[in-house]
């Protein structure tokens, strides 16, 4: 992400940031904030669930992970910078297993055997979208990861000439092969995107309308009112691949997708269980 765009989101995170923590432990790792909601502790397997999630007010963040239930704990990495700063955090493919291992050490009982991480959910707000991008490009890391939202979170470069606006697929691999492994029923992906324009690089609309075009499909128009002033304009869905399409074109549209993402991890988590 670039101005004048981020520089409005910064302003607006940093209005949330200070909202109060929910009931729970906030416990700092290595790479990350973990969270873990009052009697958070692996099931009678020895498991536990994960949500990873990349760029966002961490309170706001543990809020909704609790408000929508979500099983396991929650790991936050908020940078600061642009999504350069978490496409070079996670370049280095250990910090990803790293805050695996760290959790697991967290919540293990020294009675019992090491707990095992079960399903791993990666989201990202905004600029976290260059995170994911490196993790969907190590093989050994997209195969761990059970499901991914993108709350308003996809942005690429331009391909050939900036004036045809045409998405670079070089920067849309990962979340490609994510959407087709999604739409065969091997992955849960899903995607929301605001109509905010981005002069100088591809939208979130944008990405969005090419992986849906690469998969084949078109949008189902739809007129739903949703919490938070969000409306929904328009729907795909092929297999366990969903793309949301959500009216609104300015900053606060765009935080919106932060304030609500309960709504999106209510939908991933109840596919998983």
């Amino acid at each position: 992400m670039k101005p004048p765009l981020l520089a409005l989101v910064a302003c607006c995170l940093c209005a949330i940031h200070a909202a109060d923590s929910p009931p729970g432990r906030q416990i700092p790792l290595t790479d990350a904030r973990l969270f873990l909601p009052q009697g958070a502790q692996p099931d009678a397997s020895g498991s536990f669930d994960l949500t990873l999630h990349l760029h966002g007010a961490p309170a706001v963040v543990e809020t909704n992970f609790l408000t929508a239930r979500c099983p396991g704990v929650l790991a936050n990495v908020t940078l600061q910078g642009l999504s350069a700063a978490y496409e070079e955090r996670f370049k280095d493919s250990n910090v990803f297993w790293r805050i695996l291992r760290e959790t697991a050490t967290t919540l293990q009982d020294p009675t019992a055997p090491p707990p095992r991480v079960r399903h791993v959910l990666v989201s990202s707000f905004s600029a976290g979208f260059g995170g994911v991008r490196q993790l969907l490009e190590n093989p050994d890391i997209f195969a761990r990861i059970d499901a991914v939202i993108m709350a308003d979170s996809i942005y690429a470069g331009f391909a050939g000439n900036p004036v045809e606006r045409k998405v670079n697929p070089d920067h849309m691999r990962g979340f490609l092969q994510f959407a087709r492994a999604a739409a065969d029923g091997r992955k849960r992906f899903l995607v929301s995107h605001t109509q905010l324009h981005t002069p100088t690089y591809a939208s979130t609309r944008e990405t969005a309308d090419y992986l849906i075009a690469q998969l084949g499909g078109t949008r189902e128009a739809m007129t739903e009112s949703w919490p938070g002033n969000l409306r929904l304009l328009s729907r795909f869905q092929k297999g366990q691949c969903l793309i949301l399409g959500f009216d609104g074109d300015t900053g606060q549209h765009h935080m919106e997708h932060l304030r609500q993402i309960r709504l999106f991890y209510q939908r991933q988590s109840d596919t998983l269980h």
